[in-house]
């Protein structure tokens, strides 16, 4: 498993949309509040789930490729 498939399965665990009350939980504790609205951190957490996807489904590319003559 390359490590961009690691980083894409943790930020898709993270950033899954049911955690948005723990997100808002963690701050509130730690005193630094979400000041973001319910639709748009919904909207960001959606955004950054695909992200994640996108990084732990997408080919591998390989930058010494060789050209076709």
């Amino acid at each position: 498993m390359m490590f961009r498939q690691k980083v894409g399965i943790i930020v898709m665990l993270l950033f899954l949309p049911i955690n948005q009350p723990l997100w808002r939980m963690f701050m509130d504790h730690l005193g630094k509040p979400i000041e973001m609205g319910e639709v748009s951190f919904l909207g960001l957490s959606l955004f950054l789930f695909i992200a994640g996807a996108i990084l732990t489904f997408s080919a591998g590319q390989e930058l010494d490729s060789d050209s076709v003559d």
